[in-house]
C-alpha cells in the first residue's frame, strides 16, 4: 500500500509540474485577452493591461504563482505526512488526499486535459479519488477506525453517489446535472455527517490527544471554509465591480487560496501530533477578532450610508471621518462585551468570579435546609464553569457524612479539598468538560477562588448539621435520663415496699408482743427485745447500704480527698488483701492533690470517687504493682478536673491485663466520665505499668439543683 500511494503521489506531482508550462501559455495567449471559463479567470477589460502597464506574460505569471504555491503547499504537506506517518493507513490516506487536492483544486491541470482523452479521463479519476479520499479521511480521523462501524457504509454511499459525477460530468451520472435540489440535499447530508460524527467521537470515544487533534483540524476547516464562503459572498455582491478591477479580483483569488492553505497546515500539526498546543486560546482570539471585524466593517458601512443619505453627501471626507469616529468610540466597549460573551461560551464565567459569588449570595439569601445549601454551592460552581457533573463529599470526624450530587455522572472527576480556617470540611469532585480533558490553570485558579469563598458557607452548614445532631443526642440523653431515673425510683420503691416495709411492720408486731409479755413473762420479753435489737441493727445497715449506693457517705463526711485516702487504706490493708483477694504483694499508695482543692459539684465528686476507687481496685487485683500513684489536679483555664492513676505493674500491653481490665470496670469508668461531658482513657505508662487519665468538667452548672 505504501508503494502504491508513493507511485500515485509521484505521478500526481509529475502531472502538476507538466501542466505548469501549458497553463502559462494558455493564460498568456488567450485568458489575458478573453474569457476562459474553464480556468475561472475573468479577463481584464479591453485596453486595461496597456493602461496599467501590465503585459500578458505578467498577467499569466501572477495567477500561475498563486496556483503553484497553493499546489506545492498541499503536496509538501502530503510529502511530510507520508514521510512521517506512512506506516499508518490514515497517514497514507491523508498524503494521497493532499496531493490530489493540490493538483486538482487549481485549474492548472485543466491546461493539459485537452491533449488526449486518456489524460482528461485520468484527471477526472483523480478528482473523484480526491473527493472519496477526503470523505474517508474525515470519517476515519483521528483514530483510523470507523466509529461507529456503520459509518463505513455511510462513507461508501456518499462517495458512490458523487464520484461518478466527477468522472462523467453533465451526464445522468452527475448528481448536479440531474437536479440542483438533490445536489444540495446530498451536500447538506455529507457535511452534516462529518460534523455529527466528529462531534460524537469527540464526546464519547476520543482521548485527550485525539481531542486536541480534532480541535486543530476543525479549526483549520472552519477558517478555510469561512474564508472561502465569505470571499464568495463578496464576489457575488460586488461581482460587477470586481470584474472591472482585475487588481481586486487578483486579491480575492489570493485570499481564497491562502484560506484554503490553512487546512494543509493544521492537518500536518494534527496528524504528526507534535507540539499540539492548547488551541482554545487561539480559537478564542479568532472568534473575537472575526466578530470584531464584522462589527467594525458593518458599523462603518452603515454609518457612511446613513450619514451620506442624511446630509446628501456621497464619497465625502467628512462622512468617512464621522464614520471612523463612530467605529473608534464603539470599538473598546464592543470588544469587551464580545470577549466576555466568548469566554462565557467557551469557559463559563471563570473570568468574573465576583458575579458568580454575587449569584451564590442571592441564592443563599432564601431560607434553605442545609442539604439544599450544599446543592446550591455545587450547582453554582458547576454551572459557572459549564461542567457536566459535580458532587460534594461532606466530612464529619474524618468520615464521609453526606454526598451532594448535581449533573450527569461522569467516569472522571478531579478532587478539590474544601478547607476553612485550617479544617478540612469535605471534598468537591468536578468532572472536566470532556473525558480526558484536564482543567486549565485558569480553571483551577477560578475553582480555588470559589471554594475558598464557599468554605464559610460549608462551615455554616456543618455547624447547623452538628447542632441538629447534638439536639438529637440531647433529646436521646434526656430520654435515657428519664428512663434511668424512673428505673431507679422503681428499684427504690421495690426495696422499700418488698423489704423494708415488711421488716418495719414485723418490728412493730415484735414490739407489741414484748409489751404484752412485759409483766407476765420477763424472760420471754427479754428474748424478744434482744431479737428486736438485732433486727433493727440489720435494717439500719441495709438502709445505710441503700444510701451509700445513692451517694457514698464518706464524701459528705471526709470530702473527696479524705474518701479516696480511706479507700486506699482499706484496699491496702493486709486483712482486706487476704480476705477479698487471697493474699497479694504489698502495695504502696501515693496521693497527689493541691494544697487547696476547690469545692466540686456533687456529680463530679461522685464520678471522680467512683472512677478512682474502681481504678485502684483494678491495680490491686490485676497489676501486681508495688507502687500506685493517684493525682487530682484542677485545670482552671479549661475548667477540668484531671484524674490520673499510675502504677508500675505488668502494664496494659499484656494480653492478660487487657482481658482483665477491658471489661465492665473500664466501661463503667468511661460512661461515668462521658455522662458529665468528660473523657476517660487507659494507656501504657511511659516507664511501664498502666496509666489511667480521666477529665471531668468542674463547671458549677454540672451540679444538680434541689
Amino acid at each position: 500500500m505504501r508503494i502504491v500511494v508513493f507511485v500515485l503521489c509521484l505521478s500526481i506531482l509529475v502531472l502538476f509540474i507538466a501542466s505548469i508550462p501549458a497553463f502559462f501559455k494558455e493564460v498568456k495567449d488567450h485568458c489575458a485577452l478573453q474569457g476562459c471559463e474553464a480556468y475561472y479567470i475573468p479577463p481584464p477589460a479591453p485596453g486595461w493591461l496597456e493602461t496599467n502597464g501590465i503585459s500578458p506574460v505578467q498577467f499569466a505569471v501572477g495567477y500561475e504563482l498563486i496556483y503553484i504555491l497553493f499546489g506545492l503547499s498541499y503536496m509538501i504537506a502530503g510529502a511530510i505526512i507520508f514521510y512521517k506517518k506512512s506506516n499508518e493507513m490514515l497517514g497514507l490516506l491523508g498524503s494521497l488526499m493532499l496531493f490530489i487536492l493540490g493538483c486538482t483544486f487549481t485549474p492548472i491541470t485543466f491546461a493539459v486535459s485537452g491533449y488526449h482523452p486518456i489524460i482528461q479521463f485520468s484527471i477526472r479519476i483523480l478528482e473523484a479519488t480526491g473527493f472519496s479520499a477526503f470523505i474517508f479521511f474525515f470519517f476515519l480521523f483521528p483514530t483510523g477506525r470507523f466509529v461507529p462501524k456503520w459509518t463505513l457504509i455511510l462513507a461508501i454511499l456518499l462517495s458512490v453517489i458523487r464520484a461518478p459525477g466527477f468522472i462523467a460530468p453533465d451526464t445522468v451520472f452527475d448528481l448536479q446535472n440531474i437536479s440542483e435540489i438533490l445536489f444540495f440535499a446530498w451536500f447538506f447530508i455529507w457535511t452534516a455527517s462529518l460534523v455529527a460524527i466528529q462531534w460524537y467521537r469527540y464526546k464519547k470515544e476520543m482521548g485527550p490527544l485525539e481531542r486536541q487533534q480534532t480541535k486543530w483540524v476543525v479549526y483549520g476547516l472552519s477558517l478555510a471554509l469561512s474564508g472561502l464562503i465569505g470571499l464568495t459572498v463578496v464576489f457575488i455582491i460586488w461581482e460587477p465591480k470586481l470584474n472591472n478591477d482585475p487588481f481586486l479580483m487578483y486579491a480575492l483569488e489570493i485570499g481564497i487560496h491562502l484560506s484554503m492553505i490553512i487546512i494543509a497546515i493544521t492537518l500536518i500539526m494534527a496528524i504528526l501530533r507534535r507540539r499540539l498546543w492548547d488551541i482554545d486560546p487561539l480559537v478564542n482570539r479568532t472568534l473575537l477578532y472575526g466578530i470584531l471585524t464584522f462589527c467594525v466593517v458593518g458599523a462603518y458601512v452603515a454609518s457612511v450610508w446613513y450619514i451620506g443619505r442624511l446630509l446628501n453627501l456621497q464619497h465625502h471626507l467628512f462622512v468617512s471621518l464621522v464614520a471612523t469616529g463612530i467605529v473608534a468610540v464603539m470599538f473598546a466597549p464592543v470588544k469587551e462585551k464580545v470577549q466576555r460573551w466568548i469566554n462565557r461560551l467557551m469557559y463559563g464565567e471563570k473570568d468574573n468570579p465576583y458575579s458568580v459569588l454575587t449569584k451564590l449570595g442571592k441564592k443563599l439569601e432564601e431560607p434553605l435546609p442545609p442539604e439544599e445549601v450544599l446543592l446550591v454551592v455545587v450547582r453554582t460552581i458547576r454551572e459557572a464553569l459549564r461542567l457536566p457533573y459535580g458532587y460534594l463529599a461532606f466530612q464529619q470526624d474524618g468520615e464521609v457524612w453526606m454526598t451532594i450530587k448535581d449533573g450527569k455522572p461522569q467516569p472522571e472527576c478531579e478532587e478539590h479539598f474544601i478547607v476553612h480556617q485550617g479544617e478540612v470540611l469535605g471534598s468537591l469532585f468536578l468532572a472536566p468538560r470532556a473525558i480526558g480533558e484536564p482543567f486549565t490553570p485558569s480553571d483551577r485558579s477560578f475553582i480555588e477562588t470559589l471554594i475558598r469563598q464557599a468554605g464559610a458557607v460549608v462551615k455554616g452548614v456543618k455547624v447547623s448539621l452538628e447542632l441538629k445532631v447534638l439536639a438529637a443526642d440531647l433529646q436521646e440523653s434526656r430520654e435515657r435520663l428519664v428512663l434511668a431515673r424512673e428505673e431507679e425510683r422503681r428499684r427504690l420503691r421495690s426495696n422499700l415496699h418488698d423489704d423494708l416495709a415488711p421488716r418495719l411492720a414485723s418490728l412493730a408486731l415484735t414490739a407489741a408482743a414484748a409489751e404484752e409479755l412485759l409483766v407476765t413473762d420477763k424472760q420471754a420479753t427479754k428474748a424478744i427485745l434482744t431479737e428486736l435489737r438485732s433486727t433493727i441493727r440489720s435494717t439500719v445497715a441495709e438502709i445505710r447500704s441503700m444510701v451509700h449506693e445513692l451517694r457514698p457517705p464518706a464524701l459528705d463526711e471526709l470530702g473527696i480527698v479524705g474518701a479516696i485516702k480511706e479507700r486506699m487504706n482499706d484496699v491496702s490493708s493486709p486483712i482486706q488483701r487476704v480476705q477479698k483477694w487471697g493474699g497479694l504483694p504489698d502495695l504502696q499508695f501515693h496521693l497527689n492533690v493541691p494544697a487547696e482543692l476547690p469545692a466540686l459539684p456533687a456529680a463530679v465528686e461522685v464520678a471522680a470517687y467512683r472512677i478512682v476507687t474502681e481504678a485502684i481496685v483494678n491495680v490491686v487485683r490485676h497489676s501486681g504493682a508495688s507502687i500506685c500513684s493517684v493525682s487530682l489536679m484542677i485545670d482552671e483555664p479549661a475548667g477540668m478536673l484531671n484524674l490520673e492513676v499510675l502504677d508500675n505493674g505488668t502494664g496494659f500491653g499484656s494480653k492478660t491485663r487487657q482481658d482483665k481490665v477491658g471489661g465492665i470496670g473500664l466501661q463503667s469508668m468511661r460512661e461515668r466520665a462521658e455522662e458529665l461531658g468528660g473523657s476517660c482513657k487507659i494507656e501504657k505508662g511511659s516507664q511501664g505499668g498502666t496509666r489511667l487519665i480521666a477529665l471531668l468538667p468542674v463547671n458549677t452548672q454540672t451540679e444538680e439543683k434541689p
